[in-house]
This record gives structure tokens, sequence and C-alpha cells, in this order.
């Protein structure tokens, strides 16, 4: 994110006028849905009206981490680790607007990285990291975990690759994923959705903040937290006061941590891309999602907000896949990524029955039309 310069007489009011990297989108076949190019196209690189407590700005949404939904089990029709994700480089067709990473599927290999070795030959600095989906792609025995996963995290160790963990419970809980980041302590291990609330309940976001505070006071792995979905009920309520995000926020703060958290909105999932209504679009939703996690950021850092939001919605992404920036245009660093990516979950939603307030209203007649797909 950018924040754009502003002149003295303005300076106690930050425009928070700024470009985004979300951090966690896909494209690919899920469930009855086939997401295209389009339902992400949606929103990059156009411009979002957000509020801070009242205040007005716009963003730009520069960027979005996509993975393939083709590889994830769902009903029987996914693909192997290389043909699904090379649909995905179809679809985006070498768009740098997108930041492909690579679904792998240790459930199906039995930990044997011969096909995702074979696909990052065939196509060279192509995929900046891999994604993981223990809870879509869930192996026969929960002991098999730490054995499978490890050879590619040896693979991910020689190249240099971010790992992207859908964070949840059983195969996907924080602590198990904690063990496998240990192995590799120099790589980013990303808990996507910081633990989602569902299934298994609150103990998964307990465990992910316990891992996530606890890597920072120790140094065992490089774990970082994604926003995505988190503090929205089980039906796809926006919690206006965000208890967790303030939690992860604070443990951040009180441990040097602000660098390891990543905005993400899991697009095109919910009415970021699935369904809307009459009261709302796409466009909204997303503009609701960042103007509730800013004004929770404004709140809670007063002064120095606009450097905490810069790096949450922008440069921690762009340092953590190693994204250079030349003649005031973003491009992929030549030699791949340095880092990870995240995982997914959930649903939303969101309307404009309320114009008067700050951020947007939830039409809780539209609760029940929200489904809990997991990515």
């Amino acid at each position: 994110m950018r924040v754009n310069s502003i002149n003295s007489s303005l300076a106690a009011k930050p425009a928070f006028k700024a470009k985004i990297i979300d951090g966690h989108a896909h494209l690919g076949r899920w469930d009855k849905n086939n997401y295209g190019i389009d339902k992400l196209d949606k929103f990059v690189n156009s411009t979002l009206n957000i509020s801070i407590n009242g205040q007005k700005s716009t963003d730009t949404i520069e960027k979005m981490v996509i993975s393939s939904a083709f590889v994830l089990e769902n009903k029987g029709n996914s693909t192997n680790e290389i043909a699904g994700n090379e649909m995905l480089l179809d679809m985006i067709k070498g768009r740098k607007e997108y930041i492909p990473i690579a679904v792998c599927q240790p459930n199906k290999t039995n930990g044997d990285t011969t096909n995702i070795r074979k696909l990052f030959e065939t196509h060279p600095n192509q995929f900046k990291g891999l994604k993981f989906h223990p809870t879509a792609l869930p192996l026969a025995n929960d002991s098999d975990v730490i054995r499978i996963y490890t050879h590619y995290i040896e693979f991910a160790k020689e190249k240099k690759l971010p790992c992207f963990f859908h964070c949840q419970g059983g195969q996907a809980d924080a602590w198990k994923i904690y063990e496998l980041a240990q192995k590799a302590p120099e790589l980013p291990f990303v808990l996507g959705h910081s633990g989602a609330v569902d299934a298994e309940g609150r103990v998964n976001r307990e465990n992910a903040i316990k891992v996530f505070e606890d890597s920072l006071k120790t140094k065992k792995a490089n774990i970082y937290m994604d926003l995505s979905w988190v503090d929205w009920d089980n039906q796809g309520f926006p919690s206006k006061e965000q208890p967790d995000v303030k939690r992860i926020l604070t443990v951040a703060r009180q441990n040097n941590g602000l660098d390891k958290i990543v905005f993400g909105t899991d697009a095109p999932l919910g009415c970021f891309g699935e369904w809307e209504s009459k009261d709302f679009n796409n466009k909204t939703c997303y503009e609701d999602a960042v103007s509730r996690f800013k004004t929770t950021i404004k709140n809670m850092f007063g002064n120095k907000s606009e450097k905490v939001i810069d790096k949450i919605f922008y440069s921690n992404a762009k340092k953590l896949y190693s994204i250079k920036e030349v003649s005031g245009k973003l491009k992929f660093a030549k030699g791949g990524s340095a880092a990870v990516g995240l995982a997914a979950f959930c649903a939303l939603g969101t309307a404009l029955l309320n114009r008067n307030s700050d951020t947007t209203g939830i039409d809780h007649k539209l609760r029940n039309k929200i489904k809990h797909n997991k990515r």
C-alpha cells in the first residue's frame, strides 16, 4: 500500500489513499461454480471508496495472490498438481496483476514432489510459492502429516519458496503447521484465516494466535497471519468491534511483529463474487471489508496508523513475494519469491442499508444466503 503525500494543512488527518495487494484469492472450479478471471478483474486496478471514522478516501487493488481451485478435492473433480496449476496460468495469461502460487496435493502423492518439481521446471519463475490445504486435501491418517509434508517443505527450502497453509483444525491445526515451519525457520509460513473459526470452533483461532505469539518470541519459525474472514461470524455477519483482529494486532505490536500480518479476502467467495443482492454488489463488500480493517487499525494506532496500514495492506505482501518497483510500476523480482502465501475458508456479506454510517451494514435477511465454502 502506498500512502500519497499530503500537504501540511492536512497532516493531522491522513488521507489513507493507498494501493492494496490482496494476499488471498482464487480462480477455477469449486463446487458447482467455475470462477473465471472476470470475477477478480472487477476488483483489480479499480477504485475503492473507503471510509475510516467518517473520513472518505479511495484505494486501488493493484495485485492479488491467487491459487487454483481446480487442484482441490471437491466432489471428485480435482486435477493433478501439474494440470490444475497450469490451468491457472492459462487463465491469467501472464498478467502481472496476479501472483500465482502452486497448490500441492501431498494426500495424493504420499509426499512425492516429482510433479511439483516438473511444474516448476516447465514454468520457471511463474509460481511464487506453494499452497497447502489440509482440510480440502486431507491425508488418510493424521499421524502422517509431518512425514508426508516434510518432502514439500524440503523442496520449498531448495527453491526459497513460500508455504501457504489453510489453517483450521485437524490436519490444518496451527500447531501442526508450526511444527512443519520449524523445519525451515528461514521461510515464511502463513496461517490462512488466522485459524478459521468453523467446525472445531474457537480453538482454531486460539491456537493460531498462540502459535503466532510463540513464533515472535522464540524465533523458532517465521509465521505470518492472514486476516481473511477474521471476525466474521458463522453466518457471514461482520463484527464492528473486530476483537480477534485487535488481539492479533496487539500480539504483533507487543512482539515487534507488525511486519507479519497480511490483508486478504478469499475472493471470489461469499459476497466477494459468489452472489450479490439488490442492496450491495461485490465491490461494495470489498470496500466494507477494507474500511472495517482500516478503521480498527486507525483506532488502535492513532497517528502511527498510516505506517501500520501500509504494512498490512501493501508492503508486507510486497516483501513476502519479492515484488520490486521500477519506474513507478511493480513487477516480480527475478529469481522467484523469498516468502509465503496463505490459506483459506469461510463466507461474508455486506449491504448499503445505512449510508450515513462509517462502514456499511448487513441486511439480516441475507444471512441465510451466505455459504461457508472452504478454499
